[in-house]
């Protein structure tokens, strides 16, 4: 009797809290990451960027479609625009050059966006504190190829030197970026890099050179580019009598490779429906042998 009272009592039990336990999944909320980030091109372009995502299996994977709120922060703060992310989860703003930006006694500009979630997705925020900073970049190719970059900040009205950061030099490639080195900059807010001689470029020698700050805490990221024919002239187009894998025109051999195994599979396919319709055939003419019989 006790046996089947405690059965009853876990049936119940079971019948109750599963549809609990289901409404509690239901209800899990996804908490998204947001990361704000300051950027300044070469044409003093500035823009802040959020990107929008969350984790799943150890992956991090965007949320597009999703409202972001970038806002100016001083004594009040005021709302700049609202943008949806795009398929990579990211929102993007452009300052523009009229825009009074309140800075605080140690010249930052502080910025902030903020999304406020939905029923599956919970709210979230970030903020970023930056201070404008004047870039140069200037490149002397006499007898040494050299990157020379100078970086300064202007407090109380006077420019002041930016020393001890360190600025990464690269060169575009075909699929990412060529670090060529870096750069820490000295009391007087200047240093320079030896450019190496021996880089290619296109068929006129010409390379980009991206001089940048990344993530730095104070600045964001800043950067400077310039077009010099300080590569290697290289002609990357091909004969039109050249053959090769990544070619329009396929090698000989591999055409004469694979016409020969297209050729034995299709001979099989043949030489079975031939086998079948022959197989058929003496079938039929063996029942007339036997009916005549």
């Amino acid at each position: 009797m006790n046996k089947i009272r405690s059965i009853t009592v876990f049936l119940l039990s079971f019948i109750i809290l599963s549809p609990m336990a289901l409404l509690a999944q239901e209800k899990t909320m996804i908490t998204p990451g947001v990361t704000l980030q300051y950027f300044k091109n070469s044409n003093d372009q500035r823009i802040l960027q959020t990107t929008l995502t969350y984790s799943k299996d150890r992956m991090e994977l965007p949320l597009p479609g999703m409202e972001i709120s970038f806002y100016k922060k001083g004594p009040v703060k005021e709302l700049l625009s609202t943008v949806k992310t795009d398929q990579k989860g990211i929102a993007r703003f452009e300052l523009s050059g009229n825009l009074k930006l309140p800075a605080d006694t140690k010249g930052m500009w502080t910025f902030g966006s903020d999304y406020k979630g939905n029923d599956t997705i919970e709210a979230g925020t970030s903020e970023i504190s930056v201070k404008d900073v004047k870039f140069e970049m200037s490149l002397n190719g006499d007898s040494i190829k050299t990157i020379s970059l100078k970086a300064f900040v202007t407090e109380n009205g006077k420019d002041k030197p930016v020393s001890g950061e360190v600025v990464k030099v690269y060169v575009p490639r075909m699929f990412s970026l060529l670090p060529i080195g870096e750069v820490t900059l000295d009391d007087t807010g200047a240093g320079s890099l030896e450019f190496p001689s021996d880089l290619p470029g296109d068929k006129e020698g010409n390379l980009t050179i991206i001089s940048r700050f990344e993530d730095n805490p104070a600045f964001g990221n800043v950067e400077k580019q310039s077009l010099t024919k300080w590569g290697m002239p290289t002609d990357y187009s091909h004969p039109v009598t050249s053959r090769a894998l990544w070619t329009k025109i396929a090698p000989r051999w591999m055409i004469i490779t694979l016409t020969i195994l297209l050729a034995g599979v299709w001979g099989h396919y043949l030489f079975a429906v031939i086998s079948l319709i022959r197989i058929r055939l003496d079938a039929k003419k063996k029942e007339i042998e036997e009916y005549r019989q």
